[in-house]
């Protein structure tokens, strides 16, 4: 194979390999736990008259998550892709195994609704590229990627919770390719590309994702569908035989808030919710800097899934604390109910304080 087919091969070879990644998604994973996941894909190259060949891509991944607090977690992400030629020169590609880790942080963005979230990670993929007649070519592609996007969670009204996103990303790419005999592109580039895309959590311990990924500089696209399945809820079992009212005060808060506790009319034979994955709000920069302090009172229902439903303000502080506590007991996550067994819906309040004590 000739130099300048070569230098045409590296660049079609690097731009749909370095964004390969499997879809960890963005659920928040409790500190210490893990998750895993299935990816597949699909790359469509760019419609180049003028190249001699094009080559199309389906890569099946897994994904194993690991999170170091609410916030931040680590994927491992093996994978294998699968190549077809459509050229009038034979080549064959046998299948390749890439291995990629990724680091993702999701931060709150205050008072907006939205979420921020940076990405970053690095990538390694070995191919062996075969032509008719030629020795065999072997490609090692390195990648650097990073960037930051937005995200929404909607409510549906059921259990199921939708976040659209968008991202931007950069990426640094280092390819060699070689024969037995010599080294025939040794190179570096580097591009920006745009990624848009939905994840549905369908359960605490379920969640789709599926985006498209475009270049800025051609017309390349990446189809992607992940799968995740996270740890599932150990369920405590209680005997509670006198109806009372049960109250769960927790500590202090680095934050400017905490929360205060949660109120459950107890049933005999019935377990009330406990938190699982709790989130406290933040505190509203137009509250703290009108120095409003207060209790806000939320009444909710928890579900037979530990998800809060029917969310009502009881208090009317306003300065935005009502919508900050809202949207933290829309993120946490509860142990459900337990009557006979079987898990239920329950109603109670929930208190959420709010001090300017240790605030800066």
């Amino acid at each position: 194979m000739n130099k300048p087919i070569l230098v045409i091969l590296f660049p079609l070879l690097v731009l749909f390999s370095v964004s390969v990644s499997a879809q960890t998604g963005f659920y928040k994973l409790p500190a210490g736990k893990m998750g895993i996941g299935l990816g597949y894909q699909r790359y469509i190259p760019p419609k180049r008259t003028e190249a001699p060949f094009r080559f199309y891509a389906q890569t099946l991944l897994g994904n194993l998550d690991y999170a170091f607090n609410n916030d931040l977690k680590i994927s491992f992400l093996p994978g294998v892709s699968f190549f077809q030629a459509n050229t009038q020169i034979p080549y064959e590609i046998a299948p390749s195994p890439s291995v990629d880790i990724r680091l993702l942080n999701v931060n709150d963005m205050n008072m907006t609704g939205l979420k921020f979230f940076i990405l970053g990670g690095f990538r390694t993929q070995y191919m062996n590229i075969v032509r008719t007649g030629d020795l065999p070519l072997h490609s090692i592609n390195m990648t650097l990627r990073g960037g930051a996007g937005l995200l929404h969670i909607l409510e549906t009204g059921y259990e199921w919770r939708l976040k659209p996103f968008l991202g931007i990303f950069y990426t640094q790419a280092w390819n060699n390719v070689s024969t037995t005999q010599k080294v025939h592109v040794n190179t570096a580039q580097n591009f920006f590309t745009s990624e848009t895309g939905l994840e549905i959590e369908l359960s605490p311990t379920i969640s789709a994702i599926g985006s498209v990924e475009f270049s800025f500089e051609s017309s390349e696209l990446l189809y992607r569908f992940g799968l995740n399945f996270h740890q599932a809820p150990t369920f405590k079992i209680q005997n509670e035989v006198t109806p009372q009212i049960r109250r769960t005060d927790t500590p202090s808060s680095p934050l400017a808030t905490r929360l205060a506790g949660i109120d459950f009319e107890v049933e005999s034979g019935v377990t009330v919710p406990e938190y699982k994955f709790r989130v406290e709000p933040i505190y509203p920069i137009i509250a703290k800097n009108a120095k409003i302090e207060g209790e806000v009172v939320l009444e909710a229902t928890i579900n037979e899934h530990g998800i809060p439903l029917d969310i009502v303000a009881l208090t009317n502080l306003e300065f935005g604390l009502e919508e900050a506590a809202i949207e933290a007991l829309k993120e946490t996550t509860f142990y459900p109910a337990i009557k006979d067994g079987r898990l239920i819906s329950k109603r109670g309040t929930l208190r959420y304080k709010f001090t300017l004590r240790n605030t800066h």
